[in-house]
């Protein structure tokens, strides 16, 4: 009779061992499921945070080009390639066209037929502030 009620004490025990364990292990899983989201979150905002400082890097290299200096000049002084300067331009020109985007609605703008040579994926994929061959 007592090795029958320590047999049962030892079931009951490890079914509220194992309880605790799935319970465990559910919650573990849950995190991995949160920390997912977040990543996926915060890659978005990572995404949009370096889109801007291309656009912003793409206006400085565009104000350059105003002043006169050529795309080979500009590429040399940045340390990127022709193609870079020429799709970070594209894409601060983008933006500039965004902001001025009501007055190229109604003509007063030419915004090139609302075509745009480089979308952001293509310039987020390929161009880098530094370093990009092209």
């Amino acid at each position: 009779m007592a090795a029958q009620e320590e047999q049962a004490r030892r079931t009951r025990a490890n079914v509220d061992d194992l309880a605790a364990y799935f319970s465990a292990q559910q919650r573990a899983d849950a995190v991995d499921d949160w920390l997912k989201e977040k990543v996926q979150v915060l890659s978005g905002q990572a995404a949009q945070r370096r889109l801007k400082q291309r656009r912003q890097g793409g206006a400085a290299l565009r104000s350059m080009k105003d002043r006169g200096e050529s795309l080979r000049e500009i590429a040399r002084m940045a340390g990127i390639g022709e193609k870079a300067v020429r799709e970070l331009i594209r894409l601060a020109e983008r933006d500039r066209g965004d902001v001025l985007g009501s007055a190229a609605v109604n003509g007063s703008v030419d915004s090139s037929g609302g075509r745009w040579a480089a979308s952001d994926a293509a310039v987020e994929g390929e161009v880098g502030m530094r370093g990009a061959a092209g």
